[in-house]
């Protein structure tokens, strides 16, 4: 791993300087209008107070600004945005979907055409459904190593879908369109291209349930439905019926071909060949940039752009003398990190399950509690959920859903029925098993039967675990893993502790707070505009200590709404952990900048400073995020041999989990899907997460900071491999995502979430 590569290429300018325009320009709410008044002449770009301008040619028509001579080192961001710009006219031929970055779709290699090939007899209507492979060039600042800034542009490889087959078409075929958007074939400059949901097809016009402006109907020549893959899988699912497993198996057998790390590299070389070609690339009169050779990453001298981080270790005893490489051999080794402290020791479970199907739970549970012996040894779950995390005599109470004498209603409103009627006649209970039938695990949310049954228990204060009727109907052999998942995140929910990790403790008291948001998102056609804010909180060696879920606020109202939350749970965790004058305190914060106009990092820089003014409070503000557009290739990676399968192998050019890489004095790139972790031949190349520290940080240890990223992957008690997500924003994400869905269950209500179910993992 002594040179790596990234996928993309180094930008190099002709002169060290070039004749720029400058005006200046306090409030960049007047950049618009202005370029829309001189874009044909110039190139404008606004920063911290400057517009920047460039001339389209020699002589532009129009003047602007003042001239100045701008060293190109000063101003990158300026010279990025103008690559931006100018990207497009060396792609003639192809369509931008974007400008910034220029997006584009490839125009070989569509893969529904190739599927055809392989699968004979596909529906005549399948020819109006396409994936295509998908490019975008995105010009970035990079410094790896300090005090050497420079732009590369980045190759990111993704797929296009579309659907350009007719509603008539669809309809003809059999497929039910109703529900589903549709977008403008054929959408004129500056229009929006999304149009509505459609409520049905009426000759020649589609009837809309919802859109924008209030428009109820659409000529249905004018639209076709959103590329979109929910819209490839109801409808397909529709046209293919028990065919539709094999066109997806062949469909990632396509992919692969764009996405893996060979087939990355691949394209990367191709792409740096044509932009070499096509290089020098004309910024402005008497600069240009060409397109170098791919971007490498290699430690020089004694400078360490990367480095490995050691390998994480589970903990199963407040000492961290009871360690193992993985989580299950761990626990079964070792027990629960909570066994001598956790307080139900003979909880009391609620199974919640169909009646047609009671010999498989009878069966799912026998195993669940008392373990899985396979005849021929090497059980993965041979103690079961009572021995290993020292649980004596868990106890399961039924309730039947009467789904065998097919009751009239809902599947949502039976199960409903059947959870509140049984908890009306008293008892109480410690967590809930949900069984779902697999037909009803796909039904939309407001007829769910698990999210309504959901729904009743959390607001009864019992924290639920779901399980459909194919998972517990598997031979035991694969059984055996799912038991492991499911126990692991039940255990949690009963607010036990199955592990932490080996991060050592330096100081007093360190909290770890993950800072998200759910978006209250009724429709796509209306203003995004009512929030919840979701906090949660860790202690530095990952014991979970917390979640705190805002009031509802509106977009204007949810930074203070935010701010308050947070105080509130600091100054909590002040009086739990009994803070004292003069006591050292590290706060460190995960965000993954929830929204674009709310400076999460000052925000929550003002809630330390408010609770801590007794204590000496060391913080570090870490955006930590997906959404970027860096990929880290290690060519030394071959593969590993994927079993059953002779001469295939997956993860090949996989960096190593724990890899972290220098991308900027402030940033850092970390790789936390290792190969080990890839289960398939046909899997992308995974993205690292891109660390960020905010500069008004007063602790600053980035590369110590970024490890802890790392461990707190493997603080995921949902299952027992790493998350590629750090818990403090994966939990966000999760707690966001059941809100968004149970907020469509009538009479739902989170206040309960908040109360009892705070210290409960209730969302994994």
């Amino acid at each position: 791993m002594s040179t790596l590569y990234l996928n993309g290429f180094r930008i190099r300018f002709s002169s060290d300087e070039f004749a720029g325009y400058v005006r200046a320009m306090a409030d960049n709410k007047e950049l618009k209008p202005l370029r829309n008044q001189l874009k044909g002449s110039w190139f404008l770009h606004w920063q911290e107070g400057v517009c920047y301008g460039m001339p389209r040619s020699a002589n532009p028509g129009t003047k602007f600004g003042e001239s100045k001579t701008l060293r190109c080192a000063d101003h990158l961001k300026l010279l990025a945005a103008r690559i931006h710009d100018v990207l497009p006219e060396k792609f003639p031929d192809y369509e931008a979907f974007r400008r910034r970055p220029f997006t584009f779709r490839g125009k070989k290699g569509e893969m529904v055409e190739a599927i055809r090939g392989k699968l004979a007899g596909l529906p005549q209507v399948m020819n109006g459904f396409k994936i295509h492979p998908k490019f975008e060039l995105d010009a970035r600042l990079i410094e790896l190593r300090d005090g050497v800034l420079e732009v590369g542009l980045f190759l990111v490889v993704s797929t296009n879908w579309l659907i350009t087959a007719s509603l008539d078409e669809l309809v003809a075929a059999g497929v039910n369109i109703q529900g589903l958007y549709v977008v403008r074939r054929n959408p004129e400059p500056e229009q929006r291209r999304l149009v509505g949901r459609i409520r049905q097809l009426s000759g020649l016009q589609v009837l809309l349930s919802e859109s924008f402006d209030g428009t109820d109907s659409i000529c249905a020549d004018d639209v076709m439905l959103e590329g979109s893959r929910a819209s490839f899988s109801q409808c397909l699912k529709q046209l293919l019926g028990n065919r539709y497993e094999s066109f997806e198996k062949e469909r990632q057998f396509q992919e692969a071909a764009c996405l893996t790390g060979p087939a990355l590299d691949v394209m990367v070389t191709r792409m740096g060949g044509y932009l070499a070609k096509a290089s020098p690339i004309t910024l402005c009169s008497g600069l240009e940039c060409s397109v170098g050779e791919q971007i490498i990453i290699e430690n020089v001298d004694s400078y360490k752009t990367h480095l490995l981080a050691p390998p994480v270790d589970y903990c199963f005893d407040s000492a961290r003398s009871k360690r193992h490489k993985y989580a299950w051999q761990g626990l079964d080794r070792f027990g629960p990190f909570s066994r001598d402290t956790f307080g139900k020791k003979s909880p009391r479970i609620l199974v919640v399950f169909p009646d047609s199907v009671q010999g498989a739970v009878e069966r799912f549970l026998r195993y669940f509690r008392d373990g899985v012996n396979l005849e021929q040894g090497n059980s993965a779950f041979s103690g079961g959920f009572a021995k290993t995390f020292g649980l004596v005599n868990p106890e399961f109470v039924f309730c039947r859903v009467p789904w065998l004498a097919k009751p009239a209603g809902k599947p949502s409103q039976v199960y409903r029925k059947a959870v509140e009627d049984f908890l009306s006649a008293g008892g109480s209970f410690d967590a809930a098993i949900v069984v779902v039938l697999n037909e009803h695990e796909k039904l939309p949310d407001v007829d769910n039967p698990y999210l309504h049954s959901k729904a009743v228990l959390l607001m009864a204060g019992i924290p639920v675990q779901d399980v459909r009727v194919s998972t517990i109907s598997q031979a035991e052999m694969n059984l055996q893993y799912s038991l492991q998942n499911i126990a692991v995140a039940l255990y949690a929910k009963l607010n036990g502790i199955p592990w932490t990790v080996d991060h050592d403790l330096s100081i007093a008291d360190e909290l770890v707070i993950g800072v998200g948001t759910c978006e209250l998102l009724e429709s796509r056609f209306v203003e995004k505009q009512r929030f919840i804010g979701i906090t949660t909180v860790f202690r530095g060696d990952g014991n979970y200590l917390l979640s705190n879920l805002s009031s509802e606020c509106g977009y204007q109202d949810y930074p203070a709404v935010l701010e308050k939350s947070t105080v509130q749970i600091l100054e909590e965790i002040k009086r739990r952990n009994g803070w004292q004058k003069g006591d050292t305190v590290r706060v460190v914060v995960h965000s993954f900048k929830p929204l674009k106009n709310v400076e999460v990092g000052q925000i929550m820089r003002k809630c330390v400073e408010s609770v801590g003014n007794e204590q000496n409070i060391e913080f570090a503000f870490l955006t930590v995020t997906q959404d970027h557009s860096f990929l880290i290739l290690d060519k030394e990676q071959r593969g590993i041999a994927v079993r059953n399968k002779h001469g295939a192998f997956k993860a090949t050019y996989v960096p190593m989990r724990g890899l972290i890489s220098q991308l900027g004095s402030f940033t850092r790139l970390l790789c936390t899907n290792g190969p080990e972790l890839i289960k398939r031949e046909t899997s992308p190349l995974p993205a690292p997460l891109l660390v960020h520290i905010h500069p008004e940080s007063t602790y600053r240890s980035l590369s110590s900071l970024t490890e802890q990223v790392l461990k707190f992957t493997s603080l995921s008690w949902r299952s027992t491999l790493p998350a590629k997500l750090p818990v403090t924003i994966y939990y966000s994400d999760l707690i966001a995502g059941l809100l968004s869905r149970l907020k469509h269950v009538p009479d739902w209500s989170p206040a309960m979430l908040n109360v009892k179910l705070r210290a409960s993992k209730w969302f994994l």
